[in-house]
């Protein structure tokens, strides 16, 4: 099947998703805010797009939409062939008002169940059942039988659901979800959930159940599984390793090509490296966010092709550059200051799920716009399609394993450990992901020194935090593991002592913050870290910082991170409001203080960012 046939086919199955859902309506509610892309949520097929951009598939299946629902018990029957007490809108999480529920469970668990019908040019095919996410414990069934059971609540899972299909009529889906929420010291991140304490301050509402998007894709029997695309600028090649099921004597065919011109071509067996050699590759920046297109093929000696997905990928390295004894933070070799704002990733009217994919690329857009070079991804993962228009875009990120406040017991250990690895295997082929940080702030660590050093084995290629926001006044806490030394100072913005071994940022500063009337998530009790009378005070204050910054950074500092960068909820302390509606601070000034941190001298003051973001 060619690009343009699979083409044709994916939109085929895109609208028979959304013919053939539910013919009944759902009403969205509504929640104290709204962002503006509220009103564009469809309910027959929210979040059309194809959801893992790394490695897609022209032939699929989106079942987002319109499922039936209701809360659970445990030890309830499973409800099969029978109609459930209400609709949710999958995929944004049950307490979210575009879910149409919009409240708490008071069990914390909750069934979910849709129908659907197989194309008939998937008969000969097996198929994968794909969740995107679901928080935290799913339970999957097709046609009443019991097909996986997956634990972790931002990792996308998948299973083979080929031997429980009828092929005849309609098929069966159902899950069965438990969230304990932060009553267990699992990976929740800033969820807090009210049963046990009201969310306040700088924790956030809940976001339950399916909050990423569930999707079909038939396959053969002999298919890719995953696959790891490693740049190495410094010998000027793509290194890649791909895993297959099925016979592992097939050949894996992989291209690289650049715009429309194939560059690099080389194939091999499954799970053995396979090198690409470039001649004069174009390097993967902020400023030059250039992608490569790749496509794998797996095929056998006659040329049959069994699977083919497309990707792609950016040449870039990221660094320690040791400076007159001080390490700083360097891209592609040269030393680059980071500049950020602390994202996280919640949205008024779907907590977790962002209302739309115009909405995720119109966050990463304008954190650029704003003059910010880096994000900071605060106790959160995304959907892997933010991660897309990070890499697009060209926007470093500093991704935060999710965490929580509690000490953990040994299989809570464990769990957590699973999670930390799916997260890097499953987000390891982005390339604006330059640092992992494993702990933010003491929250749940333990034995911090071997797990950040266990993420070091795992991706060699990129920087790793330990633990994000020591004290510099106590160094005894400073785990001093990994790459990076990272002091939380908010005011002002303070360099602690700066290391040898490590480059030293500061993680966290800032908190400026305002009410802004009509923009106020809770009117009862809103929380400012520090109350300032308005967009001009605001402003200066911020220069002002940038100012200090700027005069750290001759001393070692390599990065700094202003918190933050929308209002959430009661937290009133963002660039915009929660509802991204009112830019809080005047954003030409932001984008020139900045800039003022790393771009090069010729850059002048008002100079707009690459021409790639328009």
């Amino acid at each position: 099947m060619n690009n343009k046939q699979m083409t044709r086919f994916a939109f085929y199955l895109l609208l028979l998703c959304c013919l053939s859902a539910e013919a009944q309506n759902i009403r969205k509610k509504q929640a104290p805010l709204m962002t503006p892309w509220a009103n564009d949520v469809p309910t027959s097929c929210p979040l059309p797009e194809y959801p893992r951009p790394i490695m897609e598939r022209g032939e699929w299946m989106n079942l987002n939409g319109i499922w039936e629902f209701e809360e659970a018990a445990e030890g309830d029957k499973l409800p099969t062939q029978k109609k459930l007490k209400e609709n949710i809108l999958v995929p944004y999480p049950w307490e979210s008002a575009l879910s149409g529920i919009q409240r708490q469970l008071d069990s914390q668990r909750a069934w979910y169940k849709r129908t659907f019908n197989l194309p008939d040019e998937w008969k000969d095919k097996e198929v994968l059942l794909n969740f995107g996410a679901v928080d935290w414990e799913s339970d999957v069934y097709v046609n009443g039988r019991h097909v996986g059971f997956h634990r972790g609540g931002y990792d996308p899972f998948s299973f083979n659901i080929t031997p429980y299909l009828n092929r005849k009529g309609r098929e069966e889906i159902i899950v069965k979800v438990w969230d304990p929420g932060n009553s267990k010291a699992i990976a929740h991140g800033k969820q807090n959930n009210s049963r046990f304490s009201e969310p306040k301050g700088y924790s956030y509402s809940p976001a339950s159940g399916i909050w990423q998007t569930v999707w079909l894709e038939p396959v053969d029997k002999n298919h890719l599984t995953d696959l790891h695309i490693v740049p190495d600028p410094d010998k000027d090649m793509f290194r890649v390793k791909v895993n297959t099921k099925g016979s592992q004597t097939l050949t894996t065919e992989v291209q690289v090509w650049e715009d429309n011109t194939l560059v690099a071509q080389a194939q091999g067996l499954p799970k053995k490296e396979i090198g690409l050699s470039l001649s004069e590759p174009k390097l993967w920046s902020p400023d030059s966010p250039y992608l490569y297109k790749v496509f794998i093929r797996l095929k056998d000696s006659a040329g049959h092709v069994f699977d083919e997905i497309k990707s792609y990928a950016g040449m870039r390295k990221i660094s320690l550059k040791n400076e007159n004894g001080v390490q700083r933070l360097a891209l592609n070799d040269r030393s680059v200051f980071q500049m950020g704002p602390l994202d996280q990733g919640y949205w008024p009217d779907g907590i977790y799920t962002a209302p739309t994919d115009e909405a995720l690329r119109w966050e990463v857009e304008n954190i650029r716009k704003w003059g910010f070079n880096m994000v900071r991804k605060h106790i959160k993962v995304e959907p892997q399609r933010w991660y897309y228009w990070c890499d697009k875009l060209g926007l470093l990120v500093w991704q935060d394993m999710p965490n929580c406040f509690k000490e953990r017991d040994e299989e809570e250990k464990s769990q957590f450990e699973q999670e930390l690895t799916a997260l890097i295997k499953t987000h390891r082929n982005h390339p604006s992901i330059v640092n992992w940080i494993v702990f933010n702030e003491h929250w749940g660590l333990y034995d911090c020194e071997r797990l950040t050093r266990n993420v070091m084995r795992m991706d060699p290629t990129r920087l790793v935090t330990g633990n994000s926001g020591i004290d510099a006044r106590k160094p005894s806490i400073d785990y001093e593991v990994g790459h990076i030394k990272d002091n939380h100072s908010y005011r002002p913005p303070h360099v602690p002592l700066i290391s040898s071994r490590r480059a030293t940022v500061n993680g966290e500063y800032g908190a400026i913050g305002y009410k802004i009337e009509g923009h106020i998530w809770d009117t009862d009790g809103p929380w400012v870290h520090h109350q300032y009378a308005g967009k001009e005070a605001a402003t200066a204050e911020y220069e002002k910082f940038i100012g200090q910054i700027n005069t750290y950074i001759a001393c070692g500092l390599s990065a700094a991170v202003y918190t933050q960068w929308t209002d959430v909820e009661n937290e009133m302390n963002g660039l915009y409001t929660y509802d991204r509606k009112v830019e809080k601070l005047d954003r030409q000034r932001v984008y020139d203080a900045n800039r003022s941190t790393y771009a090069p001298k010729e850059i002048k003051k008002g100079q707009t960012d690459a021409q790639h973001i328009q």
